[in-house]
């Protein structure tokens, strides 16, 4: 192994995606030495601090690490008898520390969220209470991630650490949703939350609001190209550009979203697994009737991107995981609904947020697939909010309206969500500012 090189990209890469805090817990580690991601290192300071140089990566029980720490050996142990090849273990920077602090001091030993990452890559989140190897060990034999009492976040994958990062980040995000969407009180209920949990909700709305210290990064305020692309080229550079955008602004935490463009009858489109702020080389060229062998690179969303450009005026597509949309996007007063439960497949009511639908369905194809969903929400205001899952907007010849749409309906749903807690809305039956019907309407068809 090269050095530190392998572990520097991805420490550098996990602070720049606002996942680790420099100088903070951030340990790695694998079984093999890690690739070099193919991105060039960020021009920010070193997670050692400034001035200081990394400790020295150690081998422990066969396992590559980072840097020498005194928690390595039980993550070592931990993972070698769970059959586990790569780990990260870090504290993640305010407000999710607070967040994950808050959400394990619950007596139940485990957190529940209910987004779409939880559902594809967690299932639930176990409390590490003791920090012991048995525990952790018990705590990861049937889960990928665990959460500690102090604010720590384990990932755990079987081979890679791109894997644990994928895990790592779907955490981070499941945790800021989950406390927020508590915070809504549920029908019957003018209850206020405690004292510690109010406080704390208080506080991340400050730093939201709070305008960002020093210059905002280059990608989060350059515009982005102008339409329509011809060329290969300028199709590339125009979706790695809006990847970079979307990141730097919080509209998608780097691992999950993807993005597309149709040029006559190909889709350009985000390789599977591709973060957002990192697409050289991660965009794949599929035809547009499909199916094709060519799919199994595209992203999971291929389906509904597709049917987005066929059924509808617009060729560039946009999908994000805004926080805020999909808090609101859960809150459903519905409790008598037949269909409780199995929400994110189906929903028989008629929900709107902003104006805009929110819609149902698993990722990819199948009799619940986003793709029979999102395409006629599209079409009929541009966006498209899914259950859990996020935001699908639209452009007619590029880009810039569909990242500005995603970032008007971000902004939107925090106001209306800190409104709703503002006015202790525990007995509407729709997210403020938006309506809700209880009349049944069918399954979106091909």
């Amino acid at each position: 192994m090269d050095g530190l090189g392998p572990f520097e990209r991805y420490e550098e890469k996990l602070i720049r995606a606002g996942l680790a805090a420099a100088g903070e817990t951030l340990l790695l580690g694998a079984a093999t030495p890690p690739v070099v991601p193919s991105a060039p290192p960020h021009p920010r300071q070193s997670p050692a601090g400034e001035g200081g140089a990394p400790s020295a990566p150690g081998e422990r029980g066969g396992m590559i690490w980072n840097r020498a720490d005194s928690l390595t050996t039980t993550l070592t142990n931990a993972a070698r008898r769970l059959g586990r090849g790569a780990i990260l273990a870090a504290i993640p920077p305010e407000p999710c520390r607070s967040i994950v602090r808050c959400l394990a001091a619950a007596p139940e030993g485990v957190i529940r969220p209910q987004d779409f990452e939880t559902r594809v890559f967690l299932t639930d989140l176990p409390v590490w209470k003791t920090g012991g190897e048995e525990e952790l060990t018990t705590r990861l034999e049937r889960r990928r991630a665990v959460v500690a009492a102090d604010g720590m976040i384990v990932a755990t994958a079987k081979r890679e650490l791109e894997t644990a990062i994928v895990i790592y980040s779907a955490v981070s995000f499941a945790v800021f949703v989950k406390f927020f969407l508590d915070l809504l009180p549920r029908p019957g209920q003018r209850r206020a939350p405690d004292e510690t949990t109010a406080a704390l909700a208080a506080k991340i709305r400050s730093q939201l609001d709070r305008p960002p210290r020093g210059d905002p990064p280059p990608e989060a305020t350059t515009p982005l190209p102008v339409g329509p692309f011809a060329t290969e080229t300028a199709i590339r550079a125009a979706i790695a550009a809006t990847g970079r955008r979307t990141v730097a602004t919080g509209l998608v935490n780097s691992s999950f979203g993807n993005i597309s463009y149709r040029r006559n009858d190909e889709l350009f489109i985000t390789g599977r697994g591709r973060a957002l702020d990192d697409l050289e080389g991660g965009i794949v060229v599929v035809p547009l009737g499909g199916p094709a062998p060519r799919d199994a690179g595209a992203s999971t969303e291929l389906p509904a991107h597709r049917r987005i450009v066929l059924e509808t005026p617009y060729r560039a597509v946009l999908h994000g995981h805004p926080p805020f949309c999909v808090i609101l996007s859960l809150d459903c007063r519905e409790y008598d609904c037949p269909a409780r439960g199995d929400c994110h497949r189906f929903c028989p009511r008629e929900r709107r947020i902003a104006g805009h639908a929110v819609v149902s369905g698993e990722a990819g194809g199948g009799p619940h697939g986003l793709d029979r969903a999102v395409p006629p929400a599209v079409r009929e205001t541009g966006a498209a909010i899914v259950h859990g899952h996020g935001v699908f907007t639209a452009g007619r010849e590029d880009f810039r309206d569909a990242f500005r749409l995603l970032e008007e309906l971000e902004t939107t749903c925090r106001r209306l969500f800190f409104e709703k807690l503002l006015n202790n809305d525990g007995a509407s039956g729709a997210p403020s500012g938006g309506s809700a019907t209880s009349q049944p309407r069918e399954a979106a068809t091909p």
